[in-house]
């Protein structure tokens, strides 16, 4: 056998050995995984407690800042949200409050929204509206729009809410 034969069929089974392992590796970061985290909640009256949760790549994308544009009479303005995981659920806490000229003011972090069901595309979940001094636990439907957009619906004695959540 000629020496140049020998080293392109050496070169040919490098080739198809490396390229083997690269695809192997492509696909094993490209299936979707289970992975262990914590997370570490604060309970209004007991001490911080860390639960174990699975993070989910096909619905989890919803937690991070959103912001909601608001033309009310009684806030003309938008409201900074975090939503975050906790165990199955996700919560959203406001952040901060900001006017229409753009001036900003932190908010306490109260817990405003609870999704207690996501598949991804569609989900359901708690909503906590003021109206009038009460609060009221309203529940609502979330619909994504896209991965940086879902819109939020409730329907309230008559009152159809709908807002418009875009991630920051």
């Amino acid at each position: 056998m000629k020496n140049s034969t020998l080293l392109f069929r050496s070169l040919l089974v490098i080739v198809f050995i490396a390229g083997g392992a690269h695809l192997v590796t492509y696909a094993s970061q490209n299936s979707p995984q289970n992975f262990n985290s914590y997370d570490d909640t604060t309970s209004v009256n007991s001490a911080e407690k860390t639960s174990q949760y699975t993070i989910n790549n096909e619905t989890d994308y919803i937690v991070g800042k959103w912001i909601v544009k608001y033309n009310e009479k009684e806030f003309k303005g938008s409201i900074l949200y975090e939503i975050q995981k906790e165990g199955n659920k996700f919560n959203a806490y406001t952040v901060s409050y900001l006017d229409k000229v753009g001036h900003s003011e932190k908010a306490k972090k109260t817990k405003t929204l609870s999704i207690t069901s996501f598949d991804g595309y569609k989900g359901k979940g708690i909503y906590e509206i003021e109206y009038e001094g009460e609060i009221y636990d309203v529940d609502c439907t979330i619909d994504m729009v896209d991965e940086n957009t879902f819109q939020l619906s409730y329907n309230y004695y008559e009152y159809n809410g709908f807002e418009t959540w875009k991630k920051q």
